[in-house]
């Protein structure tokens, strides 16, 4: 039996799928979960007026804590597959930007002990102020000018909350984990590729809306559907 790795790419990380290759087809190994973070009732845009800085900012911003698209679908939800270590699905170190005076991505997840990266293209002073779940300021960064780049550790689980202290509706958050995890897409879909067969609970987590957790099972080369309905 000869044992051979296929990459994937999903969601813009790659990770390596197990395979055994045998005749003419080959058994996968691995299996995926996929599925969709939704709301029965997609909220209104609601829009925040700018005091300070408006020139770069604008008049007014989105205020973006509940990005929902007309099917329901949720946006920056967190999905993390409980018990499952990273090993080589671990993602590449987070970056988050100050860009057009919001934190860009506004929801990501990393591994515990990553490094993540500050940077900002925006023509103003942002103040990246990180608290961890207990409230403490992990970090606080004054990005003057743009161009500048710092990082920072993340050295224990949880989620970190990051604000600008120059700009009061900017709003980030980084999900610590020693367990694989992922973020949803635009349209609440998600997908989990190369996970090893077996049983799972799977925890949903989101700034503003609520939701239980679910059990999947994952058999070899299949796929695996979970669907999440969030509440506020």
């Amino acid at each position: 039996m000869l044992l051979m790795t296929r990459m994937v790419l999903v969601g813009g990380l790659i990770s390596w799928a197990l395979v055994v290759a045998g005749g003419t087809e080959g058994e996968q190994l691995t299996g995926t979960i996929t599925g969709r973070i939704s709301v029965t009732t997609p909220p209104e845009a609601e829009m925040v007026s700018v005091t300070t800085d408006q020139i770069v900012c604008g008049q007014e911003v989105e205020e973006r804590s509940t990005v929902v698209d007309r099917e329901g679908g949720v946006s920056n939800a967190v999905l993390i597959v409980k018990g499952l270590p990273w090993g080589d699905l671990t993602p590449p170190n987070p970056v988050i930007n100050n860009s057009g005076c919001y934190f860009v991505p506004r929801v990501q997840v990393a591994k515990t002990r990553a490094e993540l990266e500050v940077r900002s293209e925006d023509d103003t002073l942002h103040t990246t102020h990180a608290y961890d779940d207990r409230q403490r300021t992990l970090f606080n960064i004054a990005l003057p000018i743009p161009g500048i780049s710092i990082k920072r550790p993340l050295r224990r689980p949880g989620v970190v909350r990051i604000e600008c202290d120059s700009h009061g509706w900017m709003r980030g958050w980084v999900y610590v984990s020693d367990e694989v995890g992922t973020v949803t897409a635009t349209d609440g879909l998600f997908e989990f590729p190369a996970i090893p067969p077996g049983t799972y609970e799977l925890i949903v987590w989101h700034e503003r809306y609520e939701g239980s957790s679910q059990q999947v099972t994952v058999t070899s080369g299949g796929m695996s559907e979970v669907n999440f309905r969030l509440q506020q």
